[in-house]
């Protein structure tokens, strides 16, 4: 499963980061760790952007970053 799979208001446990080292790094950077728990805030259409919280914060992502997020 992954992050845009999540609907409003539900939650997921991050278990890995897919994609190039880039990516994972700046995502990483962001605090998103693996063992984190990430809420669905609210998803744009037309594969807008993603919004999350985990912790005390909340971030917009691309939608095509938030696809390389797995979830347990």
């Amino acid at each position: 499963m992954t992050l845009i799979e999540l609907t409003p208001g539900e939650s997921g446990i991050i278990n890995g980061i897919r994609g190039d080292s880039h990516l994972q790094n700046r995502l990483v950077e962001l605090g998103l760790l693996t063992g984190i728990e990430v809420r669905m805030v609210k998803q744009a259409p037309f594969k807008g952007p993603v919004e999350i919280k985990y912790r005390d914060s909340y971030l917009s992502i691309r939608w095509k970053d938030a696809r390389q997020i797995e979830l347990k």
